[in-house]
């Protein structure tokens, strides 16, 4: 009885456990300009709000750096890593060229379980 009572409790408490964001801070380079901002791990969620800094790189030569997002004007930009394999699309779907995010870009976040991005909707484009 005891042990089915402490199995029901665990699996109450673990959703909460993992449901928790680690902040960290990385170099975010951009056009020659390194920018420190915070790195905020957030797992299955959805994030919007406007591209402050991002380099697509030339794949397969070189990765893309991490995508700055301000999610409103009185808040700091947060830095996310970007997954592997990253899908740019458009507001209807529609495959995006990720060499056309500017900064000032409006775009909606999308994580995989570990906190990395692996998909950029294009809210507004600039």
């Amino acid at each position: 009885m005891k042990e089915l009572i402490v199995g029901f409790a665990c699996a109450l408490i673990a959703p909460l456990a993992f449901g928790q964001t680690v902040a960290k801070t990385s170099n975010v380079e951009h056009t020659g300009q390194t920018q420190k901002a915070p790195t905020q791990m957030t797992a299955g969620a959805v994030k919007i709000g406007t591209v402050m800094a991002f380099n697509p790189g030339q794949r397969p030569i070189e990765p893309a750096s991490p995508i700055v997002v301000q999610s409103s004007p009185d808040t700091k930009p947060v830095s996310y890593i970007l997954g592997k394999k990253v899908r740019f699309v458009d507001k209807d779907g529609r495959a995006y060229d990720p060499h056309l995010v500017r900064p000032g870009t409006r775009v909606q976040l999308g994580f995989d379980r570990r906190g990395k991005v692996t998909r950029v909707t294009i809210v507004e484009k600039t």
